[in-house]
């Protein structure tokens, strides 16, 4: 049958067999080897990663070798959720999508017995967390105080291996990070991804392909959290993931819906389910917003912040670390500047504050600005940003921009941009964890809200 799905376990992971290619999720051998929940993981695993290919494919139907998860339908409200942002940078019709994704049949094999979740549970707890470290601002802060705490967190890098440039700089970063730091920093290789990639089908570009990766990191880690006992999978989910925007055809869209507070409660509830209750998810960055994690990370982690490497526009660029020509760059820049941090020689950045860098900036109305900036908090945060680094003696035409333009609109809300952006949003933080998290933030923030 031609599009039947055949999941199977093999000696270092999962491998799926479509359309005569293989594709393969590949752990360390060991860590595989020891975990004793491989079918169940490939149960609830292979449907998310795939949710998406029969509606890229136009297909009616798709066959999977698997009984189904239990969280079907929790993947398809997870996707529509999405789809109104996903479909917002290729100006699809997220309502058509939706239409067609709901004709769509999903059919699974009949379910032979009652799955009994996590019949194994490493008693080491000396590593309480799993962090997916993509070295993004987001997850080296979340890293940084899971440390500071003393959660000894385990860290992994999984490689899509969608972006060859990308990643193989994260590996090569990744490596030279765990050097330093001494830590156990594992790699996954994901070639799964590969069928969720509108390149591999030479279909048009999309975006709602990429709905399920971030959930998908928290199943991805269920074999470490097993091996080394931990509690938690801290994602680096932060508070601008909840700053709603009008998206596709007029519908309320998120930047990632996968990345809310409201999913990440599902996301949760799932986890928990299938360990037992011993292991949750949680992101212990949700009180922050994109501008107070830059003051935190280059502030008092900065160690570790020389190590951020959050350009995905690499492939397309001859540059090896940032391309300088994306609204992500952009961004990074402007708030580096806002704190006094020196860019070029921290991370490599610099010289965005040109003429031509205008279209990358929300508060602007660039024209080239990504789903990511178009709610109002981005542009908001901008206009603090740019305050601080005019303030700071930064340089550049979209200075002397600003000045022309925006000073006086700045000046007079700064008192309440300062409140809403340097303060500490309500979270849904473990109770253990909550009181020395928040201590560092506030420690941090004091001077600024």
């Amino acid at each position: 049958m031609k599009n039947i799905l055949q999941a199977k376990s093999i000696s270092d992971g999962i491998q799926i067999n479509f359309r005569n290619k293989k594709y393969q999720l590949k752990y360390p051998r060991k860590i595989w080897q020891n975990y004793s929940n491989k079918q169940e993981l490939m149960q609830n695993y292979i449907p998310l990663a795939t949710i998406s290919l029969p509606l890229m494919l136009n297909l009616k139907k798709i066959h999977y070798n698997l009984p189904k998860s239990e969280f079907q339908d929790n993947y398809k409200d997870l996707f529509l959720k999405d789809l109104p942002s996903s479909t917002f940078d290729n100006k699809q019709n997220a309502v058509k999508l939706t239409q067609k994704f709901n004709q769509i049949k999903f059919i699974f094999k009949k379910r032979a017995e009652e799955i009994k979740y996590n019949k194994k549970q490493s008693k080491n707890t000396k590593h309480k967390a799993i962090i997916p470290l993509s070295l993004g601002k987001d997850s080296l802060l979340t890293f940084s105080v899971a440390r500071e705490i003393g959660l000894n967190p385990i860290s992994i890098y999984v490689n899509d291996t969608i972006t060859p440039k990308e990643n193989n700089k994260k590996i090569e970063f990744g490596k030279k990070f765990a050097k330093e730091f001494r830590q156990k920093h594992y790699f996954i290789e994901n070639t799964i991804e590969k069928l969720n990639d509108f390149e591999t089908w030479n279909k048009p570009e999309t975006n709602f392909n990429y709905s399920h990766m971030i959930t998908g990191f928290s199943f991805i880690a269920l074999p470490f959290v097993q091996n080394f006992g931990s509690r938690y999978i801290i994602m680096g989910n932060e508070q601008d993931m909840n700053f709603s925007f009008v998206g596709s055809q007029g519908l309320r869209a998120w930047p990632a819906y996968d990345q809310t507070e409201m999913w990440q409660e599902e996301q949760n509830k799932i986890i928990k389910k299938l360990t037992n209750n011993k292991t949750q998810v949680t992101s212990i960055i949700r009180p922050l917003t994109n501008i107070a994690i830059f003051k935190i990370l280059y502030g008092r982690y900065s160690e570790k912040a020389k190590y951020e490497f959050s350009c995905d526009c690499l492939n397309a660029s001859f540059r090896r670390r940032w391309c300088h020509d994306c609204s992500k760059c952009a961004r990074h820049f402007l708030f580096m500047k806002a704190f006094g941090v020196n860019a070029k020689k921290m991370v490599g950045l610099s010289g965005l504050f040109q003429k031509q860098y205008k279209k990358f900036y929300s508060l602007f109305d660039g024209k080239e600005v990504d789903r990511y900036e178009q709610n109002i908090e981005s542009k908001e945060q901008q206009l603090l940003a740019f305050l601080l680094a005019m303030r700071n003696k930064s340089k550049g035409h979209l200075i002397e921009f600003f000045k022309k333009n925006y000073l006086k609109e700045a000046l007079a809300q700064e008192d309440n941009l300062r409140k809403k952006y340097f303060s500490l949003w309500p979270a849904k933080i473990p109770r253990e964890l909550k009181n020395d998290v928040l201590s560092i933030y506030r420690e941090e923030l004091r001077s600024l809200g």
